[in-house]
């Protein structure tokens, strides 16, 4: 015990070595290299989302902030010798503010990994959306995930009433377009866009979906009604399109057998042929177009009742 009190005492006893103006001027610079390296970094980082990257920022940032410290109880050491608990003090703080960038960083790396919804691009989107289209009316549902250092989007917009599936259809590739643009960390964007007009809820309610046969089957009925027609020579062309998913449109274009009817005449086989196909059970509009022509011509004249 003797001789250990002996070498705690002497230990003790040694003089401290104070710190030199080289020590002052490394620390100096070693706070504004490494805050050059942090910066520089984290715009890397931030730009490919990467959370590794940042992470190495907040590195270079740590060790900028322990150089300053380190220069102030150098320059404190210098200044007043008696004052040794200084260097303890720096290194303590330095800890404590690795441990909250660490901390924060691991939040952020949690929330990747767990499909997390991010607000703050969520609230972009949906700014986006409304304002990069007049046909957007409302933005009915929007999720927003990511997946590493991407996001996936997925909007449901309501459009003006009365658009067609194609104009639907060009609004949602607009819109994903444009998100994928502005947002450069999301890497897919799933747009669905629905007309405001809506069917009565009924119609979803008692299995209507269930008994709707397919955009083929429409389209071979109402050719055979139309041909039907002692009127009719041919069904030139018949397309079927949709309102709400449930409601089908169709639009044909008829070839007449006589060569030499007159405009009423025209008017009033049209207006049969459209109450003939609004007539089925599976059809809820119809539009007819006659073609006169006796021969095919560019330009054809076309009757709409």
């Amino acid at each position: 015990n003797s001789k250990l009190f002996h070498i705690i005492s002497q230990s003790g006893a040694e003089v401290a070595v104070l710190p030199t103006l080289p020590a002052l001027i490394m620390a100096f610079l070693s706070i504004v290299s490494k805050e050059w390296l942090y910066r520089i970094t984290r715009k890397v980082g931030e730009q490919i989302n990467s959370q590794v990257v940042i992470a190495n920022a907040w590195h270079h940032r740590s060790d900028a902030y322990s150089s300053i410290l380190a220069m102030g109880s150098i320059g404190l050491a210098m200044s007043v010798p008696g004052m040794a608990a200084a260097d303890a003090a720096a290194g303590l703080l330095v800890a404590g503010m690795i441990c909250m960038t660490g901390a924060e960083i691991m939040g952020e790396a949690v929330k990747q990994l767990t499909d997390t919804s991010d607000n703050a691009l969520v609230e972009r989107v949906k700014a986006l959306a409304l304002e990069s289209s007049d046909d957007v009316t409302e933005v009915k549902r929007i999720r927003a995930r990511w997946m590493g250092s991407s996001a996936i989007v997925d909007l449901a917009v309501s459009t003006s009433e009365n658009l067609s599936s194609s104009a639907n259809r060009a609004v949602e590739e607009k819109l994903r377009f444009k998100i994928m643009e502005e947002e450069p960390g999301v890497i897919d964007a799933d747009v669905h866009a629905t007309s405001s007009s809506l069917t009565c809820p009924l119609l979803t309610a008692t299995g209507v979906h269930e008994e709707m046969k397919s955009v083929q089957e429409v389209e071979e009925g109402a050719r055979l009604l139309l041909l039907a027609h002692d009127e009719v020579q041919t069904v030139e062309g018949c397309t079927v399109h949709y309102q709400d998913t449930l409601l089908a449109k169709v639009n044909a274009n008829i070839k007449l057998k006589s060569q030499n009817t007159t405009i009423d005449k025209a008017e009033s086989v049209a207006v049969e042929l459209k109450k003939l196909l609004e007539g089925s059970e599976h059809i809820h509009s119809a539009s007819i177009f006659l073609d006169l022509n006796p021969t095919p011509v560019r330009h054809r004249n076309m009757i709409m009742p």
